[in-house]
């Protein structure tokens, strides 16, 4: 009798805990429901359960263990920011905070042809250290490139071209998505297209895209666009064009002409996108105003050519043209340095100022002479106020356009950073959807959500619907804006009231919650060897 007893208490016992058990472990009510689909929003609830969204509508009776009210606020998917840099320090910063205070939930790294490396190495590093977002990884082409033969200006030998295509499906079987070159920067930039084609090819037959920082973004950026479309046709790999601009006031406005071109091809049957940052400036090393030729072999021997009186003349004869041009926007004052370890007090002062400082007036020669005398003291990063908003909104208006930072993972107060680290994504919604009405909010989040989601062959991210991954992002649209600026960048964006990453708080109303629920997100050639 105590045995049957026994038996019907514990029977009793789960019954009971089976029957009033939660439905979910999280309710998000009363939202406006933007699925990221580039429909229009709706009223609904999102009840979510073992990370996953398992039921959105009217779910008012059913019952959580935690519940959002979401009443007056927006309920998307998480961001995903195609073009990144975040693997560079995140291992140091797995909050990757200036990320998820955005609404970021996916990033992926190794953009411009920099990558870690070995790949499947360092995403194993990455899972054993736990990180706040999901992470996905691009092979980067300067990456193998400097492998295999350093940073050498010439062609691959056929042995070398086929180890450099070896590392590249090495990396696509251990989990990259795809390839990026960066043909602006030392040693892709001694890369003809043919060597691109080849490891573009090695792509594409593990299903992955061609992500390019393309050869030029100023004088010749429309070769450059032509360019990343051959690559694409000749490889038969799908291309993604990061960070599309026009640098230079002289190229200003001409983003109509590489849109139609990029429509033609897409009318031709070429599968292109493209991402965006939302700002008139560009951010990367000092050493890009510098002529290609000049930075053969590292910092070594680019000391050695200034030190020699005819080689400083022809580097600075370009580092003049480029400044006048290019990324120096015609004035030296439109070069910002952002970070500069040898001396920090120079972080936050434009060029023309730093050249005052050394006794000599603003002119492109002088400040070329500074830039010269900054690399010899050990180098650091600019900021090169030299778009135009007219282009920002005309590429940022196009369908096949993704937003993406282009940024880093910060250490919060450190040097002068672009404030795109910290404000991409609010910034659209402030900036341009509710103040200005370039973008409607539907079509700013499928730009944020799913455009990229296809772009990486997502189908359980990048929407809000039942069987995703719940990466979810709650704002107010009324308030939702970007704070970052030029001078102080390191501040967070408002309006962001909470971020769920596979289905756990990762920023509430506090900040971040201290959950590290972040996945690393393989490519599509992927191999796992325990399956």
């Amino acid at each position: 009798m105590k045995r049957l007893i026994l038996v019907l208490l514990v029977f009793t016992f789960f019954v009971s805990c089976k029957i009033f058990a939660p439905d979910y472990d999280i309710l998000i009510k009363g939202g406006r429901v933007v699925d990221g689909s580039g429909k229009p929003g709706y009223s609904a609830d999102v009840g979510i359960r073992n990370g996953k969204i398992v039921d959105i509508g009217n779910l008012q009776s059913k019952s959580a263990r935690q519940t959002i009210d979401a009443h007056g606020q927006v309920v998307a998917p998480g961001f995903i920011d195609l073009h990144t840099h975040a693997e560079r320090r995140i291992l140091d910063f797995p909050d990757v905070h200036n990320y998820i205070r955005q609404g970021v939930t996916t990033v992926v790294g190794g953009n411009c042809g920099g990558s870690p490396w070995p790949t499947g190495e360092f995403l194993q590093k990455v899972k054993q250290k736990g990180i706040a977002l999901n992470l996905a990884l691009l092979v980067g082409h300067n990456t193998v490139r400097r492998q295999v033969m350093g940073t050498e200006d010439r062609e691959p030998s056929p042995d070398e071209l086929e180890q450099m295509k070896a590392m590249v499906e090495q990396a696509m079987r251990e989990g990259a998505v795809g390839l990026s070159t960066g043909l602006k920067y030392v040693p892709g930039a001694y890369a003809k297209i043919d060597e691109v084609i080849e490891l573009a090819k090695a792509v594409a037959k593990y299903g992955g895209f061609y992500a390019t920082h393309m050869r030029d973004e100023g004088l010749k950026l429309l070769d450059s666009v032509e360019e990343a479309l051959e690559i694409g046709r000749r490889a038969g790999v799908p291309v993604h064009i990061s960070h599309h601009k026009a640098v230079g006031r002289s190229m200003w406005g001409k983003s109509a002409l590489t849109l139609a071109k990029i429509d033609e091809a897409v009318r031709a049957g070429l599968d292109v996108t493209l991402d965006q940052y939302p700002y008139t400036a560009t951010s990367t090393g000092l050493t890009v105003v510098f002529p290609a030729w000049s930075l053969a072999g590292g910092q070594e021997p680019l000391l050695a050519r200034l030190k020699d009186p005819e080689q400083r003349r022809k580097i600075k004869e370009a580092i003049v043209y480029n400044i006048i041009y290019d990324r120096g926007g015609g004035d030296p004052a439109s070069i910002v340095v952002s970070s500069f370890p040898p001396d920090t007090t120079l972080e936050g002062k434009n060029l023309a100022e730093i050249t005052r400082l050394r006794g000599r007036k603003p002119t492109p020669e002088n400040a070329a002479e500074t830039l010269m005398e900054l690399q010899e003291m050990g180098g650091g990063r600019g900021i090169y106020h030299c778009l135009a908003e007219e282009d920002v909104k005309r590429i940022m208006q196009h369908p096949l356009t993704a937003v993406a930072s282009d940024g880093v993972t910060i250490e919060y107060s450190k040097a002068k950073p672009h404030p795109r680290s910290y404000g991409t994504f609010p910034r659209v919604l402030g900036k341009y959807v509710r103040e200005e009405k370039v973008l409607t909010l539907e079509e700013a989040i499928r730009k944020m959500t799913s455009l990229p989601a296809q772009r990486l062959k997502l189908k359980d991210r990048g929407r809000l619907q039942p069987g995703a991954w719940a990466d979810v992002v709650v704002f107010d649209p009324e308030t939702v804006h970007d704070t970052a600026t030029w001078t102080e960048p390191h501040q967070y964006p408002v309006g962001i009231s909470f971020v769920l990453v596979n289905g756990q708080i990762v920023v509430d109303e506090t900040g971040f919650t201290g959950n590290y629920p972040g996945r690393v997100v393989y490519g599509p050639g992927y191999m796992d060897e325990k399956k």
